[in-house]
């Protein structure tokens, strides 16, 4: 494969993907000023919150990464849409994609999600460790060393894929008397349990204390 290729190929899938959410949403790009980057902020209708960090690294790291999260309102019942992508020279390292639980785990979209992912193949899964293993479904893709075009393209044309299903279903199990906060909250409380996340963004350039406010207060904020 040529060196670059795929960050390359997950920079124009960034852009895709920007481009999808904001025909359906309001996009506000946030200013953090102890962070060295921007981050995008979606809001909508049919969903609560969508958000978008891209770090490029490529010049002194030798890595670019996409994270994305969307929640749905407090009142549907739909699943928490997670993506995160992290590309290097030579290979993506890591992807990670999911419809993960709200408070139905037989909610037709994640039925959906499953029925894809079961035509996908990857070289290496990863074992998910206890905490993801309570909030990520049993469908989740987590792979990494993908390090040929057919598995690149593989993963992100169906995250495009999943996008567009996504967009066009959140908010279609919406009950007026329903309130998941509590579970959204859960989501979020056992994403901060992942070491990963600090670590990566120490990797980036931030310092400690810099990565541990962005993941507690801009990656999965929990809501009071």
């Amino acid at each position: 494969m040529n060196p670059g290729l795929p960050a390359n190929k997950v920079i124009d899938f960034s852009k895709q993907f920007i481009d999808k959410l904001e025909n359906y949403s309001v996009c506000v790009k946030e200013e953090h000023p102890k962070l060295i980057w921007q981050d995008y902020l979606f809001r909508s209708e049919i969903f609560r919150r969508a958000h978008i960090n891209i770090v490029d690294a490529r010049d002194n790291r030798g890595l670019y990464l996409f994270h994305c999260c969307i929640f749905p309102n407090f009142q549907d019942t739909s699943p928490i849409f997670g993506l995160d992508i992290i590309a290097g020279e030579n290979k993506i390292s890591g992807a990670f994609h999911d419809f993960s639980k709200t408070i139905d785990a037989n909610h037709a979209m994640m039925r959906w999600f499953e029925t894809r992912v079961e035509k996908l193949s990857w070289r290496r899964p990863r074992e998910l460790p206890e905490w993801a293993q309570s909030i990520f479904s049993p469908a989740i893709i987590a792979a990494g060393a993908i390090n040929t075009e057919e598995e690149i393209d593989q993963l992100l044309t169906f995250s495009l894929e999943s996008l567009d299903y996504y967009l066009a279903n959140v908010g279609l199990t919406t009950f007026p008397t329903g309130n998941f906060l509590k579970e959204q909250n859960f989501y979020c409380q056992q994403q901060k349990l992942n070491p990963h996340n600090a670590r990566t963004m120490q990797h980036l350039g931030l310092t400690e204390e810099e990565a541990n406010y962005f993941v507690q207060n801009v990656m999965f904020p929990e809501v009071k």
